[in-house]
């Protein structure tokens, strides 16, 4: 026999609870269905076996035993959907319970939140390129299969359709161009519609073309750039308009017989050959703590989550190239409160005539430091706040917000303010993908 075995008697205890748990249920729940002769032996049968379990060791197992059955076979007709137990209505309440819990903590605490575009690179990571050199293999399966469930990586390998150079048409503003179009993927447990981008490379006079979701905004440039443009890529990356400026001295861009603008590479393949191999990496996913907002301010530094609704100067751009207002969230630094002076002298972000303060990333980011471009004033043309020059004070009752990756975020230089009651959360913890940004935020 085990010593930790329970006794028969204690064995036929807990059966005798749990009858009279459920006996009680059904009495609960359904006396107002039951008839009245087969409700009244019912609850004989469980006041018999209430007293027997009650009297604790002077009651015999055996005893019990014989009284449960009678409680059973007094319940069958009593019981319903509730008794006897099916597997769905033993965990039905355990699991509506369990959805209610989840669902509050989501509402009033904790909230998920995915990083869709890459504002607050590198503090916090959109969807990116990895890019793989042509001169080397690109992943195998089991490494993209590993590169999938660890940082969620969908990889990308396009082959030359003829032979011939590599080249990618581009607008004015050297740009990958790209059409929308409307793609279906599987998301959670169901099948929908979604945006996408499709952009083309040539090769010789043969197009090939790859679909990527709608938000990888840039990122096919990125990937394009890299593979094609490593050094001049990473020696100006930081700041686009010298990095096009760059690629034009160099002879890169051109017209093509029909006028349309081309970035040429120079590079000459054969049909097969590989021309762009790249992983797309999931954005990071983060918990945003919606409750501490409501016992201490916003302050200077924080990585704040807000939604748009109501913002006067935030327009959002559709993929069929109207400007709306939609009420979406965002996730930026906070750089300024109520009544802060704030300017911009690149690469350094200034408040009340002092470097700004609060965070790694402020420091980081008047260093050039890693990844980390600096402050800019963004395109002239289209900022509404924080001009050359010039300063901002933030306006009673509202949050000044900036991407940590300035050149290329969209955020109060060009909008303005976030007024306090669009503030959602704090962004308190990275928990996916498992890379060495998984843990605390910053």
């Amino acid at each position: 026999m085990f010593p930790f075995s329970k006794s028969k008697l204690a064995e036929a205890r807990v059966q005798a609870e749990n009858l009279l748990r459920l006996a009680d249920k059904v009495d609960c729940y359904r006396r107002d269905v039951v008839p009245a002769e087969a409700l009244a032996k019912m609850r004989a049968a469980s006041a018999k076996l209430q007293k027997l379990w009650e009297a604790k060791k002077d009651a015999s197992p055996d005893a019990l035993e014989q009284a449960s059955v009678e409680l059973h076979e007094a319940m069958l007709p009593c019981g319903g959907d509730i008794y006897p137990l099916t597997f769905l209505g033993e965990y039905s309440e355990m699991l509506i319970g369990a959805a209610i819990l989840v669902i509050g903590i989501r509402t009033f605490f904790l909230q998920p939140f995915k990083i869709p575009t890459n504002s607050m690179y590198p503090t916090y990571y959109g969807m990116t390129p990895y890019v793989y050199p042509l001169d080397k293999p690109g992943p195998n399966p089991v490494a993209q299969v590993f590169n999938l469930i660890t940082q969620g990586a969908a990889h990308y390998d396009v082959r030359a359709p003829a032979d011939g150079e590599v080249t990618m048409p581009v607008s004015d503003g050297l740009a990958a161009e790209f059409k929308t179009r409307q793609g279906r993927s599987w998301s959670r447990l169901w099948l929908m519609s979604e945006d996408e981008r499709e952009y083309s490379l040539r090769v010789g006079d043969m197009v090939v073309s790859l679909q990527v979701p709608y938000d990888f905004d840039r990122g096919f440039d990125e990937a394009f750039f890299e593979t094609y443009f490593p050094d001049l890529y990473q020696a100006a990356w930081k700041d686009p308009q010298k990095f096009y400026e760059l690629l034009q001295k160099s002879g890169s861009v051109r017209r093509d017989a029909n006028g349309h603008l081309m970035v040429t590479t120079g590079r000459q393949v054969k049909a097969g050959d590989r021309i762009l191999d790249f992983d797309l990496r999931t954005g990071d996913m983060l918990f945003v703590d919606r409750i501490s907002y409501n016992f201490i301010a916003p302050k200077p530094g924080d990585p704040f989550v807000f939604h748009t609704g109501g913002i006067e100067d935030l327009w959002t751009q559709l993929p069929d190239g109207r400007a709306v207002h939609e009420d979406q969230y965002y996730i930026k630094r906070l750089v300024g409160a109520p009544g802060d002076v704030l300017e911009v002298r690149p690469p350094v972000l200034y408040r009340n005539g002092q470097p700004n303060t609060g965070a790694a990333a402020f420091d980081k980011n008047a260093r050039q430091e890693g990844n980390y471009p600096g402050y800019s004033y963004g395109n002239i043309q289209q900022t509404l706040h924080l001009h050359p020059g010039e300063t901002y004070t933030v306006p009673p009752g509202h949050f000044f917000p900036m991407g940590d990756n300035s050149p290329t975020s969209y955020d109060g230089r060009y909008w303005g303010a976030v007024p306090a009651q669009n503030v959602v959360g704090r962004a308190v913890f990275i928990v996916y993908p498992f890379t060495f940004r998984w843990g605390v935020s910053q």
